[in-house]
C-alpha cells in the first residue's frame, strides 16, 4: 500500500504525489471502495483518482538518482528504438509512452530526436506527429529525472539534449 505523501510513476500520467487515501464522493452507494488521489507533477493541477485494489501493478518507484545519472552518463550506449517509417511508427511510439519505464523511454528520445536531427540537416521538416510524442516522451522522462535528481526539468532536458547531440548522426 501507498503512503500519502509517496511519490510513484502512474502508468503514462509519469510522476504524481500520493494527497490523500479516501472513498470519493462520487462512488455509488454500496460501492464504497479506497482511492488513492494522486497529484501530477507533469500537468499541473491534474488529480486522478486510482483504486487502492490493483494500483501496484499501475504504479513503479521513481527511479534513483544514480539511475537518472546513468541514463545521462550512458546514453551513447542505449540502443535506440528501431522505428518503423513514418505513421506506422505510431502504435509502436505510443506503446512505449505508454508503459513509461525509464530507459524505454530515454531510448525513444533518442532515437526521435536523431530522426529530428538528420530531418533537419536534410532540410526536411520533423513530422508533427513525431514532434508530439517526442514533447510527450521528454516531458514525463525529465520530470521523473529531475524529481530523482532534485533539479529542474529544463536542466535535466538541457544535459540530455546536449549529450545527443555530441553523437555522430550516422545515417544508413
Amino acid at each position: 500500500m501507498l503512503n500519502v505523501g509517496e511519490c510513484v510513476i502512474y502508468g503514462n500520467h509519469g510522476l504524481c504525489r500520493v494527497q490523500e487515501i479516501l472513498v470519493p464522493s462520487f462512488l455509488e452507494r454500496g460501492n464504497e471502495k479506497q482511492y488513492y488521489m494522486m497529484v501530477s507533477a507533469v500537468d499541473a493541477g491534474s488529480v486522478l483518482y486510482v483504486p487502492v485494489d490493483g494500483a501496484e501493478d499501475k504504479v513503479r518507484e521513481v527511479m534513483s538518482a544514480d539511475e537518472a545519472e546513468g541514463l545521462i552518463d550512458e546514453i551513447e550506449a542505449i540502443e535506440e528504438i528501431d522505428l518503423p517509417e513514418g505513421k506506422k511508427a505510431e502504435p509502436a511510439i505510443a506503446e512505449i509512452v505508454k508503459r513509461n519505464i525509464a530507459d524505454e523511454m530515454m531510448s525513444l528520445v533518442k532515437a526521435l530526436r536523431k530522426i529530428k536531427a538528420i530531418r533537419e540537416a536534410e532540410g526536411k521538416k520533423f513530422a508533427t506527429l513525431n514532434e508530439k510524442y517526442l514533447n510527450m516522451a521528454e516531458k514525463l522522462l525529465y520530470t521523473e529525472m529531475a524529481f530523482a535528481l532534485k533539479t529542474e526539468k529544463d536542466e535535466v532536458k538541457s544535459r540530455v539534449v546536449y549529450e545527443l547531440s555530441q553523437l555522430p548522426l550516422e545515417t544508413a
